[in-house]
């Protein structure tokens, strides 16, 4: 079995670790989340963004039973392209010399979601103003970090301080800004 094969097992048995106690916590479902989304840019797509309140903890079980059926799919989907699409590996290389040639419509569609995520940041009504400063701060640092020539090394080291502070900042605010960080890393 694959390493990825592995991995989307083990988070399967973790998401039925969680079914079976009933209760999923925001942070163990943003972790899910943001793991998958490199894979499956839509993979956020179905997830219930859950308006928290001050002081308690929301039940995130119906985002962990949809995740589980993500990952069920997913480990399916890989075993069948693996094993029956060995011819197809010459059009995935063709298929990123196009995208090379297309980098000028890929910056206009980026900095459309920047801007789509920074109007969010500013419309929310439930973030305070304080929240909403940090979190159009580090969606800065994210511009920054796609526009930059450092290097994959270098914009990952960047990268991860801003993946924890979004990771502890919900899933709602996560599935916004991780497309985004990793837009950065891919450059």
């Amino acid at each position: 079995m694959s390493k990825f094969k592995i991995m989307v097992q083990n988070d399967i048995d973790l998401c039925d670790e969680y079914i079976e106690k009933g209760f999923a916590t925001r942070e163990e479902v943003s972790i899910l989340v943001g793991k998958y989304m490199m894979y499956n840019k839509n993979f956020s797509d179905g997830i219930i963004n859950y308006v928290g309140i001050a002081g308690t903890e929301t039940n995130e079980i119906k985002n962990i039973k949809i995740i589980k059926g993500k990952l069920e799919y997913l480990l399916n989907t890989r075993d069948t392209q693996n094993t029956n699409n060995t011819r197809n590996k010459p059009e995935i290389n063709i298929s990123t010399i196009n995208n090379n040639s297309n980098n000028n419509s890929n910056n206009i569609e980026l900095n459309m979601n920047i801007n789509n995520v920074r109007d969010k940041i500013k419309e929310n009504t439930y973030i305070s103003n304080d929240e909403k400063n940090e979190l159009l701060l580090k969606l800065d640092e994210i511009k920054k970090l796609q526009e930059s020539n450092d290097t994959r090394t270098k914009k990952w080291q960047k990268a991860k301080e801003i993946f924890e502070f979004i990771l502890n900042k919900g899933v709602d605010i996560a599935i916004m800004y991780i497309p985004q960080i990793l837009k950065a890393i891919e450059r």
